[in-house]
């Protein structure tokens, strides 16, 4: 008796827990599916390859801004810098495909796949280039495809901190010890991010991903943070990223990069990272000796120079007090740097007009 006893109670616990945890799966979706349907304003939805796009737009006049955010960071990371530089042009921001307010988009997630859904949307946004580029690291890799693809599209670029299309070469070329000690490999994480995400408990494990996935944000207002923690919470999201970082992991999507064309002859800027800075973080933070976190950043350095051969006209820019998220660490010279990219493409444009 006192088995059947024990057997029925355990019985009654596994019911429990099941019911618990289908009711806050339920939740789980239910908050998600309301949150997606109420696109925050003045943002809206745009048709773009087969998919439709969270497209907020800002400002007057040109030549437009695009901004394309890093690996998993929806626009509104963006949206303090957009007002301001939107007081000069029109700039726009979007969340790529699956990410944020932006529906799921053809698989795949290739640079190919993301170019041609960005050039897509501002086709059907009817701002005409050509466009100024403005990509955070993996966007920057995403806008030189497009820069590639596009070639008369594109009046100007900013890169920060870009990823590289020769990536791999952490994996090859650092020991393995010292490679997964950077923190460079994102896929534990976003693997661990996807198996939760599967079974519905992203969203009450918000304390466990905070200091991984939102205490780089802690510069910005709540409400743009609670937004970006949102976007973390979606499924479509969680798969989306993924799915960018593997394909971006593999020699094929690389080369594909390098053979889509020659980018344009126009203005560049490479704003990097503080070597000193990001040296002393791999040091504290990651546990790396000093001499191995000088090897990686001697690497990511030389990965990031590569930029300076797309135009003949580059420049070189270190962001003295930045790490990786130099618009977060240095906001103003961001700006600055964009501002002076679209004054003296307007001079220019003046000049050539009068010359004629």
């Amino acid at each position: 008796m006192a088995s059947l006893g024990t057997t029925t109670a355990a019985a009654l616990l596994l019911g429990m827990l099941i019911l618990a945890f289908i009711a806050v799966n339920a939740h789980g979706r239910i908050a998600a599916l309301g949150w997606v349907q109420t696109p925050y304003p003045p943002g809206t939805l745009v048709d773009a390859n087969g998919t439709r796009l969270y497209v907020r737009v800002k400002g007057k006049g040109g030549p437009p801004i695009i901004i394309e955010p890093a690996l998993g960071r929806p626009g509104a990371e963006w949206w303090a810098i957009q007002d301001q530089l939107a007081e000069l042009t029109t700039v726009i921001t979007y969340d790529r495909a699956g990410y944020g307010w932006s529906r799921s988009g053809r698989y795949p997630r290739t640079s190919r796949q993301i170019a041609t859904e960005l050039h897509s949307v501002l086709q059907n946004t009817h701002i005409s280039g050509p466009y100024v580029l403005l990509g955070h690291a993996q966007g920057g890799l995403y806008l030189q495809l497009f820069g590639r693809l596009f070639p008369g599209e594109v009046a100007g670029a900013v890169f920060l901190d870009p990823v590289s299309s020769d990536d791999q070469r952490f994996k090859s070329e650092l020991p393995p010890s010292v490679y997964e000690a950077t923190g460079l490999d994102k896929t534990p994480l976003l693997r661990k991010l996807n198996a939760l995400g599967r079974l519905g408990l992203v969203r009450i494990l918000r304390s466990a991903f905070q200091a991984r996935l939102l205490s780089q944000y802690k510069s910005l207002p709540d409400n743009m943070i609670e937004i970006i923690w949102q976007h973390f919470t979606l499924r479509k999201a969680q798969k989306a990223m993924l799915d960018e970082y593997m394909q971006n992991d593999t020699p094929a999507n690389s080369s594909e990069v390098r053979a889509a064309g020659t980018f344009p002859p126009v203005p560049i800027k490479i704003l990097f990272h503080s070597p000193q800075l990001m040296v002393q973080h791999m040091v504290t933070a990651k546990g790396l000796q000093r001499d191995d976190a000088e090897d990686v950043e001697g690497l990511w350095e030389q990965l990031v120079r590569a930029y300076l051969k797309l135009s003949p006209h580059g420049e070189w820019i270190v962001a003295h007090k930045s790490g990786h998220n130099i618009h977060f660490d240095q906001p103003d010279l961001v700006i600055d740097e964009m501002q002076q990219m679209i004054q003296s493409l307007r001079g220019t444009e003046s000049a050539s007009s009068t010359s004629t």
